[in-house]
């Protein structure tokens, strides 16, 4: 015992004594940062659609480029205030038909409350609305964001969600379900800006219904998402690359369906 003791206590005195070992690092959590950006999205659509009769398939391209203005404000401690502005809006397509005017969209704001992880609280038009395409715009931005679990994230972390979402397409009552994947896949850099890049999958189905001149007409569909996120450690939202594609069938009462091949490329540019 005596031994024991002057020994450890050589072993003290000379600084050789064995060390508490040093809790690990815990990885950050990550949270959006208040503060405004610009971005420039592009959306080309490319849609197939087989025609009876030995008529050709009936086929076009159309592009939009958007510009927008992304807001994020803090609310409070837990909660965040999204606001995305409209700057400008330009279409091109192929199809023999009119260009919507899109002017009206200028200007337009669209608002919501998510968390600092990017979790939607609201994001839906204001009460009363009749507007579809405002409700278009909601819908489609609604998860311009990428939203995180409210843990700490380091890379290979994965997630899964589900959502139901109900919207107006084309005079369509439209529910989709989105089954989604999410992975940190790795660490890169943007513009000399440290980031995450992130990874996501999800199969998606969808369902409507609508009257035309009396008939009821049933649209269902399925397809996948695929995409890479690009989000800075200081919480900024730096951009994105997604393809959709969607298999899609519309039918009415005693005739065949009428099957629809889309696809839709989107990317997301942080405009400095």
């Amino acid at each position: 015992m005596r031994y024991r003791l002057a020994r450890f206590w050589f072993l003290a005195l000379t600084g050789l004594a064995a060390a508490p070992a040093a809790a690990p690092a815990q990885a950050p959590l990550f949270a959006y940062a208040p503060g405004t950006q610009h971005y420039r999205l592009t959306t080309s659509v490319h849609r197939n659609q087989i025609q009876g009769g030995g008529r050709a398939p009936f086929e076009f391209d159309a592009t939009t480029t958007q510009l927008i203005t992304l807001a994020i404000e803090r609310q409070s401690a837990d909660t965040l205030r999204l606001t995305i502005t409209i700057d400008s809006v330009a279409v091109s397509s192929t199809l023999d038909a009119p260009m919507p005017n899109t002017n009206r969209f200028v200007g337009t704001k669209i608002t919501g409350l998510i968390s600092p992880t990017g979790q939607i609280y609201a994001f839906d038009p204001p009460a009363g609305n009749t507007d579809p395409q405002l409700a278009a715009l909601y819908a489609a931005f609604r998860r311009f964001l990428v939203s995180f679990p409210p843990r700490p994230l380091t890379v290979g972390t994965s997630w899964a969600d589900t959502t139901i979402d109900h919207v107006q397409r084309n005079g369509f009552d439209v529910a989709i379900r989105n089954i989604g994947t999410t992975t940190v896949a790795g660490d890169t850099t943007v513009n000399g800006t440290r980031a995450w890049r992130i990874v996501r999958h999800a199969e998606i189905a969808q369902q409507g219904e609508k009257n035309e001149n009396g008939y009821p007409i049933q649209l269902l569909g399925e397809g996948t998402v695929n995409g890479v996120h690009l989000v800075s450690s200081t919480g900024v939202y730096l951009g994105s690359q997604s393809t959709q594609r969607f298999n899609l069938t519309m039918t009415m009462k005693d005739s065949e369906g009428a099957p629809i091949n889309e696809t839709i490329k989107s990317t997301v540019e942080r405009v400095q």
